[in-house]
Parts: structure tokens; sequence; C-alpha cells
């Protein structure tokens, strides 16, 4: 297969994300080629993180409004994940600059904001690209067993997040994705391999 070669990435719009466009050239076999722009989305790495308690197996998500999801006009519910966000700056060692080193930082961090729960311990799975058509984001997977409520949770207020924190069955959470509760594709994701799993876990 013939490479896609990027001649020149163009600044769109700068704020919490960076959209850029690109001027590239698609090669093909025959000796062929096109011209093509792609517009790239550049975001920081970011973690999912599945929690669940050792003492009894119920799982916390979290549950907070989403602004795409209401750009899509689906209002009538917040969106049900599991505790997820950005990799930071500030999650990486100046030294070293490790990714998988950050996103343990970030997940143990994000775990702590949004829901106050302590990881005991945290299991990496994979590190994948949440969408390459369109985003530079590669998302890194956790499940992590939790053993103590330390501090409220909620998220930062100061970054508008507002998060309720929700415990529950696994069971109850696969009846909530059969009826588009869960619809949020991480989400989903992590609970099966779960639940597929457990035995790894527990």
């Amino acid at each position: 297969m013939s490479k896609l070669i990027v001649k020149h990435y163009e600044n769109l719009w700068k704020g919490h994300f960076k959209l850029d466009r690109a001027e590239a050239v698609q090669k093909y076999s025959d000796g062929n080629e096109k011209s093509v722009k792609r517009e790239i989305l550049r975001v920081n790495d970011s973690v999912a993180v599945l929690l669940f308690r050792h003492d009894n197996g119920n799982i916390i998500l979290t549950s907070q409004w989403r602004a795409p999801v209401l750009a899509r006009g689906d209002d009538n519910n917040p969106v049900i994940e599991v505790c997820a966000g950005n990799i930071d700056s500030s999650d990486y060692d100046p030294l070293k600059k490790n990714p998988f080193e950050a996103a343990y930082q970030a997940a143990y961090r994000e775990a702590k904001e949004e829901t106050g729960w302590h990881i005991n311990q945290l299991y990496h799975l994979f590190a994948l690209y949440s969408s390459p058509g369109i985003t530079t984001e590669k998302l890194y997977y956790f499940i992590a067993s939790v053993d103590k409520q330390d501090q409220k949770g909620g998220g930062l207020r100061q970054e508008g997040e507002n998060i309720e924190i929700l415990e529950m069955k696994l069971t109850l959470a696969f009846e909530w994705i059969k009826e588009n509760k869960i619809v949020d594709l991480k989400t989903v994701f992590l609970l099966q391999y779960f639940g597929n799993n457990i035995n790894l876990f527990m």
C-alpha cells in the first residue's frame, strides 16, 4: 500500500484543543497520486479507568453532561462513563517524559478528582487510537481496584465539571448497555473486558 505523504500543516483554530488542516498527497500503486486535505483535531492523550471495589465487586462509574452529545440534540440524559480524562503536562516526569508513566499518574489523579476513590491496584490493558480518522488522541485503557473513598470527588469546579458518582453491580451495568442507558464506547469496551476476564482481577 502506498503511503499518504503530508506536505504541510495549517493551524485553523487553537483553544482547549487544536484544529489543523493537513495538505497531503495520496500515492497509489499504479503510479497515480491525489492531492487531499484532511482536518486533524490535535488532542492530548487520555486515560479511561474502570474502577471496581475488590471487597464486593461493585463498579464505580461517573455521570456528567457532555457538550458534543448535547450538540447532537441528545439531551435526555447525562453520559454515564468510566472515570476518564486528559493526560496533563503535570503528569509527566520532566526528566523521563515517558507516556506510559504519565498515563499511570493521570489514572490515579483522575480517579481521585472524579470519584474520590483511592486506587489500590492499577492494571494497564491497551493504548489505542480513539478515532484515527479525526484525532491524534491515544487512549490508555485501565482497570483498577479501589479500597476506600477518602475524598468527595465530583470533578474540578474550576474546569466546569459536575460529576455524579454511581456505584452498581456489573450485571446492572450490562442491563443498562442493553437499554441504551450506557452509550459511551470506551465504557462499554471496559465493562465487557472486565466481565469476560473477571477472574484475572477478583
